[in-house]
C-alpha cells in the first residue's frame, strides 16, 4: 500500500520554518488566588479545529480540552483514556474499543462511541481537508473517502465512500474499527487529535470557524477553554467532569510571546511560570545564580540529520557518506555552536522511544573520515566535485552554524563546501521534490506518536513521500523487515524487527544523524508534579502530567 501523509507540512513548520507573530501582552491574572499555571507559547495557532490541526502549537491547545480513546503514560506507553480497553481480532484487522461507563463532555452531556465514530469520519472526509487524514489510511475506506472528491471522482463516489468507511459504533460504549491489514500500533494512533470527539451539531451549526468561540469547544479533556484572545492568550479551567478526576490546577493560561527575550523578562517579573529558552539566551542563563537552578533540559523526540541527495554525485558513493559522517564533531556542535540546546546522536530513533538502538557507528573520527574519502571513487579531496550546503536565512544563527559545518569538512577532509542561503518557504519547497532536493541541508523529524512505525515506516521506506523518495534512499531489505514489523502482533517480536531495521539504516548512512533537539525550559520552583518526556514540545509534562502538575505543592 502506498502510504500518504499530508502532514509533512507540520514537520517543515516545526523543523524548518521560523514563524512570526505579534508580541503578546502578558496576562495579569497572576494576582488571582487560584492556582493558574502560566506557560509561554511562542507561536499562536492557525487553527484549533482538532481534525484540521497539524502544527505543534495547535495540538498543544487541543490536548487540554479534548482526549482520544487512548493516551500516553509517563513512559510513552499507550494506555486507556476514554476507552477502558480494546482488543484485536485473530488476524489483527479489526480493533474494538470499549468506552468507560458514564463518560460525559465537560457540559455533562453523554459521550458515546458515536462521537468517536464521527471524529474518524470527519478526519477522512475530503471536505474537512484534515492534514493528518493519512494517519487513518489503514482504516477500511478512509483513503477512498478522502479521495472521493475532485475532477476524476465518479458520481455518487462521496456518499458511497462515506457509507463504506470501516468505523462503526456498535452501541453507546463500543467502537469497531476495521483495518485493511494488521495495524498493531493502531491503539497509539487512537490517542491523536484525529480521534478527538468534537460535537457534530456544533460543527454543523456554527460553520468552519466554529472553534473560535470557546463556548463551542465542549470537549472531554481535563480542562475546558474559557478565553481566546488571538495572538495574546488562551485560558482554560479545570474540568470537574473529567473521567479520571479533577486536575490539581484550577487552570492553565497559554501566554503568546514570540520574542524569547521578552518572554524571559516576563518570567523574571513573575508573569510566567514556564518559558522555553532560545539557544542564544542559554549562555547568559548559565552564569545567572538565580535562573540557572531553574533551567530544565532534556531530550526531545526530534532528530536532526545532515540530509544528502543520494541520487547524484558525490553522495551516491557510500564511502563519501561515511567520510562526512566520521568528520562531523556532533558534541562540539551541540555544546558550543548551538549553546547546548541539543544532544549528539548516532542513530535515528531518539533514546526513550520504543525501537531506539545503541550504536557507536560513525562517531567522530577524523582519521577514519580521511580513510573513507580515500577509499571513495574520488580517491581523496583533489578530484572531489562541487558541493553546496543550503541553509535557512530566516534565523540569523544559521549562517554561523553553516560556516562551522563547512569548516569541519574543509579542515578534516580538505573538501570545500559552498554555502547557499534560502528562506524557509523556498527551501521547504525544494526539499519536497526529488528533482530539486538540495545536495546537503539540515532536515529532521519529530514524532507524531511514540512508535517506531512513525519513525521508520513512513519516513525511510522506498515509496514514502515524506523523505526517502526525495533524497533517493531505497533499500529492499529494509523495506522487507519494516513490512513484517508493521504487521507483527507480538510486541517484543515487533520491536525487535524495528531495531533490526534501525541498525540496517545506520549502516547504510543515508544521511548523517547528528543530534536530538533538547527541550530547554525555565520552570519556577513552585511548579511541581510534572514528569518531562521526550514527547513534550512546548512545556514539560504537557502530555502526561495534566492531572498532577501543581503550584506550591510537593511533586507527585
Amino acid at each position: 500500500m502506498t502510504r500518504s501523509k499530508p502532514a509533512v507540512r507540520a514537520m517543515f513548520a516545526f523543523l524548518l520554518l521560523t514563524l512570526l507573530s505579534p508580541i503578546a501582552a502578558v496576562g495579569t491574572e497572576a494576582q488571582s488566588d487560584d492556582k493558574i499555571l502560566r506557560v509561554r507559547q511562542p507561536y499562536y495557532p492557525d487553527t484549533l479545529d482538532p481534525q484540521k490541526t497539524s502544527f505543534i502549537e495547535e495540538i498543544s491547545v487541543s490536548v487540554l480540552d479534548y482526549e482520544g480513546l487512548t493516551r500516553l503514560d509517563k513512559q510513552q506507553q499507550t494506555v486507556p483514556a476514554a476507552a477502558e480497553s480494546w482488543e484485536f481480532n485473530a488476524d489483527g484487522t479489526v480493533v474494538t474499543f470499549h468506552l468507560r461507563a458514564g463518560l460525559t463532555y465537560a457540559d455533562g452531556s453523554p459521550l458515546t462511541a458515536e462521537r468517536f465514530r464521527y471524529a474518524a469520519e470527519r478526519a477522512c472526509d475530503p471536505n474537512t481537508a484534515a492534514a493528518y487524514a493519512g494517519i487513518l489510511f489503514d482504516v477500511v475506506g478512509c483513503q477512498t473517502f478522502a479521495e472521493s472528491h475532485g475532477e476524476n471522482a465518479e458520481p455518487g463516489a462521496y456518499d458511497t465512500a462515506k457509507a463504506n468507511l470501516g468505523v462503526k459504533a456498535l452501541d453507546d460504549r463500543t467502537l469497531e474499527v476495521r483495518l485493511t491489514r494488521p495495524v498493531p500500533y493502531f491503539p497509539t494512533i487512537a490517542y491523536t487529535w484525529v480521534f478527538f470527539p468534537v460535537k457534530q451539531e456544533i460543527v454543523e451549526q456554527s460553520g468552519e470557524q466554529w472553534w473560535q468561540d470557546p463556548a463551542n469547544r465542549i470537549g472531554n479533556g481535563p480542562y475546558s477553554m474559557t478565553r481566546l484572545e488571538p495572538n495574546q492568550l488562551i485560558a482554560f479551567e479545570a474540568n470537574d467532569r473529567y473521567w479520571n478526576g479533577r486536575p490539581r490546577l484550577d487552570g492553565i493560561e497559554f501566554v503568546y510571546i514570540d520574542d524569547a527575550a521578552v518572554a524571559l523578562e516576563a518570567y523574571k517579573a513573575g508573569d510566567l511560570h514556564v518559558t522555553q529558552l532560545d539557544s542564544s539566551l542559554i549562555p547568559a542563563i548559565q552564569n545567572d545564580p538565580v535562573l540557572n537552578p531553574e533551567v530544565l533540559k532534556y531530550a526531545a523526540a526530534v532528530t536532526i540529520k545532515l540530509a544528502m541527495d543520494l541520487k547524484s554525485e558525490p553522495f551516491n558513493d557510500k564511502k563519501v557518506r561515511e567520510a562526512f559522517a566520521y568528520a562531523l564533531d556532533r558534541e562540539t556542535f551541540c555544546n558550543e555552536i548551538r549553546n547546548g540546546d541539543c544532544t549528539a546522536t548516532l542513530s535515528w530513533i531518539p533514546e526513550g522511544v520504543p525501537g531506539a538502538i545503541e550504536t557507536d557507528a560513525y562517531a567522530f573520527d577524523p582519521e577514519k573520515a580521511r580513510e573513507a574519502l580515500a577509499q571513495s571513487s574520488y580517491g581523496g579531496p583533489d578530484n572531489f566535485p562541487p558541493v553546496t550546503f543550503t541553509y535557512l536565512t530566516d534565523d540569523p544563527a544559521e549562517r554561523p552554524r553553516a560556516e562551522w559545518l563547512a569548516g569541519q569538512y574543509r579542515d578534516i577532509l580538505g573538501v570545500m563546501i559552498e554555502l547557499e542561503g534560502l528562506d524557509s518557504t523556498t527551501l521547504a519547497s525544494l526539499a519536497k521534490e526529488p528533482e530539486t532536493f538540495p545536495q546537503l541541508l539540515w532536515l529532521g523529524w519529530g514524532q507524531d506518536y511514540p512508535d517506531p512505525q512513525n519513525w521508520l515506516s513512513i519516513y525511510w521506506t522506498c515509496d514514502t513521500t515524506l523523505y526517502a523518495r526525495q533524497s533517493g534512499y531505497c533499500n529492499a531489505q529494509f523495506d522487507e523487515i519494516i513490512a513484517r514489523a508493521d504487521q507483527e502482533l507480538h510486541p517484543e517480536t515487533r520491536i525487535g524487527l524495528y531495531e533490526e531495521a534501525g541498525r540496517l539504516l545506520v549502516a547504510d548512512v543515508p544521511a548523517v544523524f547528528v543530534y536530538n533537539m533538547a527541550n530547554v525550559f525555565l520552570v519556577k520552583p513552585e511548579v511541581s508534579g510534572y514528569v518531562p518526556t521526550s514527547a513534550d514540545a512546548t512545556w514539560p509534562g504537557q502530555w502526561t502530567s495534566l492531572l498532577t502538575v501543581d503550584l506550591g505543592a510537593a511533586a507527585a
